[in-house]
């Protein structure tokens, strides 16, 4: 991750805020598809690489706190949370005291359930710069969130477990492909209401491509899931495994596992 030296002298100083949004907003990319994530990563790192007074702390969680009616969605305003709500978790890898960490992912885990779908995208992001710099700490987030987690908090949750650099840790993998079973547990009990909210379709259409991730860092224990999930009576389930298996990284790799899982998820539409 870049650093970026102007970031220090601008965050450092309340009389230069003006000048830190204008650097963020102007060079953000948006509106537009792609926001300028090399910028935000260098806004994080050097925000990491700093000791943090109280000024300072208070202008990130209150960049993170930024709202849909300060800063709509897709406007150049939105980079300014999703700035800030990487600098939290690349704070959070590098250790924070109790009462700033639970305040961090207080931040973050609001920013997860946030209407807009880029904000949202940054509170994962978060995830995995903490789960980078300590994968322990990202464990001990993913089970203190889970048992309570709305269906967006799960979506956030498994975009932020299904980052590579984590996944070459076997023992995290499994972790991951544990986490997955159990999310895809709630989708199971989730009553019609439910699943007719775009909260719950946002956590269904993010679940596959997670779930393809971690079956490809364990195969066996992966695929072992989604035979059993196939197998399941739930139409949402099975959607969610076949866009795993249609995934190309695990169909080109794993073409007669996959074929084993379609034809499970196959029978059980017909049923």
């Amino acid at each position: 991750m870049k650093s970026f030296p102007a970031f220090g002298i601008l965050l450092r100083s309340r009389s230069q805020r003006p000048a830190l949004f204008s650097l963020l907003e102007s060079n953000s990319g948006l509106p537009g598809q792609e926001a300028n994530l090399d910028l935000a990563r260098s806004f994080a790192a050097a925000a990491a690489s700093m000791r943090m007074d109280e000024g300072m702390w208070k202008l990130l969680l209150e960049m993170s706190a930024v709202t849909p009616a300060e800063a709509p969605a897709d406007s150049p305003r939105e980079f300014i949370p999703f700035c800030s709500l990487l600098a939290l978790g690349a704070l959070l890898g590098e250790g924070l005291p109790r009462q700033r960490r639970r305040a961090s992912l207080a931040a973050i885990r609001r920013a997860a359930a946030d209407p807009r779908w880029r904000v949202r995208e940054a509170a994962a992001m978060s995830l995995q710069l903490l789960g980078e710099r300590d994968a322990d700490a990202l464990r001990a987030v993913v089970k203190d969130w889970l048992p309570s987690s709305s269906p967006l908090e799960k979506r956030a949750i498994a975009a932020g477990l299904a980052h590579p650099p984590l996944l070459a840790d076997p023992d995290f993998a499994l972790f991951c492909l544990d986490t997955a079973a159990a999310i895809l547990a709630g989708v199971s009990r989730a009553d019609a209401k439910a699943r007719k909210a775009g909260d719950f379709r946002a956590l269904r259409q993010g679940l596959g491509p997670a779930v393809s991730l971690f079956v490809a860092a364990r195969p066996a224990e992966g695929f072992a899931l989604l035979r059993k999930s196939a197998a399941v009576r739930d139409p949402d389930i099975r959607r969610i495994v076949k866009d795993a298996i249609a995934n190309a990284r695990l169909a080109g790799p794993f073409p007669g596992q996959v074929r084993q899982v379609a034809l499970t998820a196959g029978e059980g539409a017909g049923r």
